[in-house]
Formats: structure tokens, sequence, C-alpha cells
């Protein structure tokens, strides 16, 4: 229809779809209101259904992401145990992201070698712009691991912004 398709026969040509296809979406369109009968076999977008359509489907996508990640400082950046991206450009969101990912990785107090740190790393970088030693890289370079003959730890911090 966004094809200026107003027919059955129209939609049918415009789509590529063939007639046993097409019918089930056109008749669930119908039922949901979101296409109006217009005239003798005509059919036409009911734009204000279309934008009440709209404004639920935002808003449960807004949703998953709170129940996927209830902090709204990470959201966009971590999902669930998924690094999403790391920020560049944001010190301080980085750094409370590279904050969850150490406090939720590593336990204080205890020295894991460079492969255990990777390895632990690794789920977090899955479909993430991220590898896992790059990750690890960050962890380091920022200041929440320390790392001392082949062995890291994590550091405990104490301030804003901190959950270690």
């Amino acid at each position: 229809m966004a094809l200026g398709s107003s027919t059955s026969a129209e939609i049918l040509a415009a789509t590529g779809l063939a007639a046993p296809e097409a019918a089930p979406a056109i008749g669930r369109l119908l039922r949901e209101g979101l296409v109006v009968p217009r005239g003798r076999g005509r059919l036409a977008v009911d734009e204000a259904a279309l934008g009440a359509a709209a404004e639920i489907a935002g808003r449960r996508l807004r949703e998953q992401a709170e129940a996927e990640q209830p902090d709204p400082g990470l959201r966009g950046y971590v999902r669930g145990t998924v690094l999403v991206r790391l920020p560049e450009d944001d010190d301080e969101t980085r750094r409370a992201v590279l904050d969850h990912v150490a406090a939720t990785t590593f336990e204080a107090g205890r020295e894991y070698d460079e492969r255990t740190v990777t390895d632990l790393l690794r789920p977090w970088c899955e479909g993430a712009a991220v590898d896992p030693v790059s990750l690890r890289r960050s962890l380091v370079d920022d200041g929440f691991l320390h790392r001392e003959s082949g062995s890291y730890r994590l550091v405990s911090l104490v301030g804003p912004g901190s959950s270690s």
C-alpha cells in the first residue's frame, strides 16, 4: 500500500506476492484496523491507526530495552551480558560500561591468568564491535584490571560511578 496500491490486484502486482501469501496479510491488516475499505474493492491505510500502532511498537521496544538493561546509563551499550558497543567519545559513560563489565565478570581479591581473562570476556563480545583482547586491554588501560607478570586482578575502585 505504501507503493500506491489500493486494490488487492494492485497490491499483488506491486509486491510480487501470490494471492495465497498476500490474502492473510491483507486480512490481518483489515482486522487490526490499519487498513480500511474505501469504496468498492479499494483499501486505504488508516493513518491514525498506523500512528497508534507505531507508538505501541515504540513503547514495547523501550520496555524491552529497559528489561534487558535496567540501568539507563548502560542502555545502548550493554544488553544483558553482551557488550553492544563501547563508547568512544564519552569518557564517563565508557568508564561506567567498563566498570559494569569488570564488576560483573571478575571477583575481588582473585587473580586470573591472561587466557582466563580473555575467556571470561568472550561472551561480552558476541556480536559486538570489540573483541575480547581489546576489551581486556581497555579494562587494564582504564584501570579496572591490574596486570602484573601475566596475572590480572580486579581493581577495587571507590568513588562515584563505581559498582566495585
